[in-house]
């Protein structure tokens, strides 16, 4: 179940002028830090943002497994 949601894509605005960049989850855990079409230079808080991803599909994952054993 690891790593199903890589392909979803979040915005994430920019501080300086606003703007939001869309990147997938994939990609956010590859990478720390991108720079904006300004030139901003963006970082991210990847160790945490990993972690909670890493639960979010855990949860997920005990879900599918429950529906899956629903009515046995």
């Amino acid at each position: 179940m690891s790593g199903f949601l890589d392909n979803t894509e979040i915005e994430i605005p920019c501080e300086k002028c606003g703007r939001k960049t869309k990147k997938s989850i994939g990609w956010i855990k590859s990478n720390s830090s991108f720079s904006c079409s300004c030139g901003t230079r963006i970082h991210l808080n990847t160790s945490q943002f990993k972690g909670e991803i890493a639960k979010a599909e855990r949860s997920f994952g005990n879900l599918e497994r429950t529906l899956k054993n629903f009515g046995k």
